[in-house]
């Protein structure tokens, strides 16, 4: 799972093979929290030689 606010790189949360992902983490950069643009993406890791697989990125604005 990649997270990405405006602003800021892509942050990434890794989970184990046929698990879920748990997304209670937390960033430690309060700017973070008082964005208005979100973006999220579901990628595969596919090693250090590969490039990796992603989905389509979701874009969550807060009203």
């Amino acid at each position: 799972m990649q997270v990405k606010v405006e602003g800021y790189d892509w942050s990434r949360y890794n989970g184990k093979q046929k698990k879920t992902v748990p997304l209670d983490y937390y960033n430690w950069d309060g700017a973070e929290r008082y964005t208005v643009n979100a973006y999220v993406r579901v990628c595969r890791d596919k090693g250090s030689l590969h490039p990796d697989n992603c989905s389509v990125t979701k874009h969550y604005k807060r009203p």
